[in-house]
């Protein structure tokens, strides 16, 4: 007995462990279970037609093979104690297995099949095809029933409900199938021109898509408004749009880059919106400025999509908000998640910028002067330049000139013959030096400019101007003023973490080459045709300079060296003596512009303390 009861008991256990085991998996398998966070509820619309036959809760076991459409639906009639008139054209066979079907889902299942449609007119059940119109003439449906909506457009509602449930392919069997909505806009509202049952089937559509846009604002602190919308609009939105385009408003065109048009006349969730004949271009509303909206639609031949913008993005940079109308909560939540790793605070060194032009120039000038004066001939040879400063006397003694307002006298030279021979020698150097020290604040990967150029005047046209037309004239001056002659550099920077300012440098410096080119004007002077600048730009990319250490670009030099020879004919060619006959003229002038760049990376105060904290 007792081997008995300890076989039991052992059985009992491996029986109890072998229930565990075969548990243990798949409770596990639950446990492992993902959560998807995104999931939404999945909300259904019942379409089918509101009226109800009698005894329509009655239960029907039925089991039918080929048998006529019309017998069948008198056995429902019957059923439900009601009398029943067919259209015309109704003919077919059907086949069914029923146990415990209610009376009304039997008679719904055999008029969808059969694509016929009926409707209750007291106690009588009337039956006709789905395609026959006659239906609604016959039950007298010419009531013009009124539906408000109240946030989306009437009109949008209309086209759906007229392309997408009441058409030839009703999808419900007691709507008409034919379009029974048109749209009374001055009070956005429905108007039913059909049966007491389109009206309880629109009002379910409205009630299903007639709610208030959801309204979410995002504050954004480091990034501006208009900056985080444009990457919002461009980079995030098309990530979860599908089968759809977004349309940019003109109002925040060029603020980020965005290209503009487009949001006009579209509807966003409000009823006004279809009343508006202008829209979202250069909409601005309490400095408010709307940069994008979503539109997504599907395409198919028989049906309609309800014309809503999913979603509307628009900012407001004089409180650093964004606004995102629409949407559904997975889609504002990936915004919300986008602007968190987005809008954070931008790295900013200070720069020390110091522009210096360093000028030299010189001239070294030897002249050799010779002169002879004798009774009939005078000879003066200036730098290498022979003149005669009086005529030659062959006979004669000299003569008067007497004019109108001076009298002058020319003498042949009285006293002995003279030769004088004058030396100039002169050397001139001179050096300048002007210097430019702007200080800046520059911001990672945001360009600043030191513009340090001023305007001069390029070209000049005149004219006469006919203004009366009796020969009577006027002169008119067009003056083309530029602004480029000077210095100017732009400053790109990327501050890393590590102590490092990485910029691009694009220095340009334009100088006048010479004087101003002119041509003769209708009144005698000069006009300037050009201005002639000469140029040293630099575009460099990548100069890497750790914090607070000093750039030094130079090397930007503009050097003219100048020669001029004059000498006396023959006697300027001779070797050893020859100098004494010749003048020279050397001149030079050279500039340099050297520029020096010292960042200084700015640290936050609550930078600096979170940098403690973990340094301890």
């Amino acid at each position: 007995m007792k081997n008995k009861m300890r076989e039991k008991f052992i059985a009992s256990l491996m029986i109890l462990s072998f229930t565990v085991m075969g548990t243990s998996p798949l409770a596990c398998a639950q446990d492992d279970t993902p959560f998807i966070r995104s999931q939404q509820p999945i909300t259904s619309i019942d379409i089918n037609s509101e009226t109800r036959i009698q005894n329509g809760n009655s239960p029907v076991n039925l089991s039918l093979r080929d048998a006529d459409v019309m017998q069948v639906l008198r056995m429902f009639a019957d059923q439900a104690g009601m009398n029943i008139i067919f259209g015309q054209d109704i003919s077919g066979k059907v086949t069914m297995d029923l146990v415990n079907v209610t009376l009304q889902r039997a008679l719904s299942l055999v008029i969808s099949t059969s694509k016929l449609k009926y409707i209750i007119q007291g106690n009588t059940l009337i039956i006709t095809t789905a395609g026959d119109d006659s239906l609604d003439v016959a039950t007298g449906s010419k009531d013009i029933i009124l539906i408000p909506v109240k946030y989306v457009s009437a009109a949008s509602i209309a086209d759906y409900l007229n392309k997408s449930i009441f058409n030839k392919n009703s999808i419900s069997p007691g709507a008409s199938s034919k379009p029974v909505v048109t749209v009374n806009p001055a009070n956005n509202e429905l108007i039913i021109m059909g049966t007491h049952e389109d009206a309880l089937l629109a009002q379910k559509i409205i009630d299903q898509f007639d709610k208030k846009p959801a309204i979410t604002n995002f504050k954004v602190n480091h990034v501006t408004p208009a900056e985080m919308a444009g990457l919002i609009c461009s980079t995030l939105i098309p990530s979860f749009m599908s089968n759809g385009e977004a349309s940019k408003g003109g109002a925040a065109g060029g603020a980020a880059g965005i290209p503009t048009g487009g949001a006009a006349g579209v509807p966003t969730g409000f009823a006004s919106d279809s009343m508006s004949s202008s829209g979202g271009e250069g909409l601005s509303i309490g400095g408010g400025q709307l940069l994008c909206s979503v539109d997504q639609q599907a395409e198919a031949e028989e049906m309609s999509s309800l014309p809503f913008k999913n979603m509307t993005v628009s900012y407001f940079p004089t409180i650093g908000m964004i606004q995102v109308i629409g949407g559904s909560p997975t889609q504002i939540e990936m915004i919300r998640d986008y602007i968190a790793a987005n809008d954070i605070k931008s790295p900013q060194a200070y720069l020390e910028v110091q522009l210096i032009e360093l000028t030299e120039s010189g001239s070294k000038q030897f002249n050799n002067t010779w002169q002879y004066r004798g009774h009939n001939i005078s000879i003066n040879s200036n730098g290498g330049i022979t003149t005669n400063p009086y005529p030659i006397f062959l006979t004669g003694h000299g003569y008067s000139d007497v004019a109108p307002a001076q009298e002058a006298t020319v003498e042949k030279w009285s006293t002995s013959p003279q030769l004088t021979w004058t030396i100039y020698y002169l050397i001139q150097n001179s050096k300048a030096r002007s210097l430019a020290n702007p200080r800046i604040l520059v911001t990672n990967g945001q360009e600043s400019v030191i513009d340090l150029t001023s305007d001069y005047v390029a070209k000049v046209t005149t004219q006469y101007l006919d203004s009366t037309g009796s020969g009577s004239s006027q002169v008119q001056r067009d003056y083309d003023i530029q602004s480029d002659n000077g210095i100017k550099v732009s400053v790109t920077p990327f501050i890393s973490p590590d102590g490092y300012v990485t910029l691009d440098i694009k220095p340009e410096y334009s100088t006048p080459s010479g004087p101003p080119l002119t041509t003769p004007n209708p009144l005698g002077g000069e006009d300037i045709a050009a201005t002639l600048l000469q140029r040293r730009n630099l575009d460099l990319k990548g100069v890497r300079i750790k914090d607070g250490e000093t750039l030094i670009i130079g090397g930007m030099i503009q050097e003219e060296e100048q020669k001029t020879v004059n000498k006396i004919p023959f006697l300027g060619d001779l070797p050893f003596i020859g100098v004494i006959f010749r003048s020279t003229t050397n001149k030079r002038d050279k500039r340099e512009l050297v520029i020096m760049i010292t960042p200084q990376i700015l640290i936050d105060t609550e930078d600096a303390v979170e940098t403690t904290n973990l340094d301890l």
